[in-house]
């Protein structure tokens, strides 16, 4: 398992610099990407670094911890508290907090606090593959639905194509390129968006700004950020972060 991308926000360098070289004495399973001296830094922070564990002071400058976990409004990311303030550990926990450390922090508290972090990690990560694969496991039973078919306006005329034969489809800027069974790319002069409208009822999935896959077409699910989905003509697609769960959820819930 991959260490926990973490994020340090604090108004204090000094408690900042604590955690990091504590965590690094104690050789925890973290990986600091970044650190904010206060909430609003810390919520752009959160936004372009995407973290998993937060490492939140309460008490700050304007803002407080607690009002930017509410702000943040992401199930994605784990908190573990870390004040000087015992009289907020109620709060803190009813937000659903890993954990609550006091400063000034104990080596013992911190370990505990990170590995309760990395089991959640590790548990969410291991029911996420689990969904996976059983969500493979029904999409590899035999179709009895009839053939279903796409036209596609090319240059040279109207190719009609069953939906079973799409494996995914690629944007490019202001027309999209179908991949497909047996056949080769087909260009088509219209955007990615109105094939995900489309199709989004026939076991298509956007996965990231520039793809939309088949389900059906899909040989392995790599876990990562955002993972990888292997297809069956041999590409690998990057999956968006914010759309992996979605996936899993899409795939355990097809339509067979």
């Amino acid at each position: 398992m991959l260490p926990i991308r973490t994020l340090i926000i604090d108004d204090e360098a000094n408690a900042r610099s604590a955690i990091k070289n504590m965590a690094q004495q104690l050789k925890l399973p973290v990986e600091i990407i970044g650190e904010a001296g206060n909430a609003a830094e810390g919520l752009e922070k959160i936004k372009l670094l995407q973290p998993e564990l937060l490492f939140l002071d309460i008490q700050m400058p304007g803002k407080s911890g607690i009002e930017l976990m509410q702000e943040m409004n992401s199930d994605n990311i784990q908190v573990i508290f870390v004040t000087a303030h015992q009289g907020f550990a109620i709060q803190a926990l009813k937000l659903s907090a890993i954990d609550y450390i006091l400063k000034p922090v104990d080596p013992a508290d911190l370990k505990e606090a990170v590995e309760k972090a990395f089991k959640q990690k590790n548990k969410l990560a291991t029911e996420q593959l689990l969904l996976f694969q059983q969500a493979l496991q029904h999409l590899q039973q035999p179709q009895q639905k009839a053939p279903q078919k796409l036209a596609l306006s090319t240059s040279e005329g109207v190719l009609f194509t069953e939906l079973k034969d799409i494996i995914w489809i690629e944007s490019l800027t202001g027309y999209c390129k179908f991949y497909l069974q047996g056949q080769k790319p087909i260009v088509v002069s219209k955007n990615l968006k109105e094939y995900e409208d489309l199709l989004a009822t026939h076991n298509f999935f956007r996965t990231h700004q520039s793809s939309v896959v088949n389900l059906m077409h899909i040989k392995k699910y790599v876990r990562g950020e955002g993972g990888q989905v292997w297809m069956t003509d041999g590409s690998e697609i990057e999956v968006a972060r914010r759309r992996k769960e979605e996936l899993l959820s899409k795939m355990a819930q097809i339509n067979i």
